[in-house]
């Protein structure tokens, strides 16, 4: 009687976990994009260039902070040899 009631139970559980898996698993997969964006979707955003004076600022800013970051480093460099007076 205990191996046939062991028997039913493992056929029982066999059966029972894949299928509480695969219920867990269908949630996640049918929540997922179907597809990812193709490039012209992902560079929509992107498509709007510059006038020429916002070029002309942009470039001045990225100067500007090269040049900062530059005096920076030489200060800094000045320092360590001068022992950081």
């Amino acid at each position: 009687m205990l191996p046939r009631l062991l028997s039913k139970r493992a056929a029982l559980m066999l059966i029972a976990c894949p299928a509480i898996i695969l219920t867990g698993c269908s949630d996640a997969l049918t929540t997922a994009p179907s597809s990812p964006p193709s490039f012209a979707a992902s560079a929509k955003g992107y498509e709007h260039t510059l006038t020429p004076e916002q070029r002309k600022a942009a470039i001045a800013d990225l100067e500007k902070e090269q040049a900062r970051r530059q005096g920076a480093a030489q200060d800094e460099a000045t320092a360590s040899i001068n022992g950081g007076n």
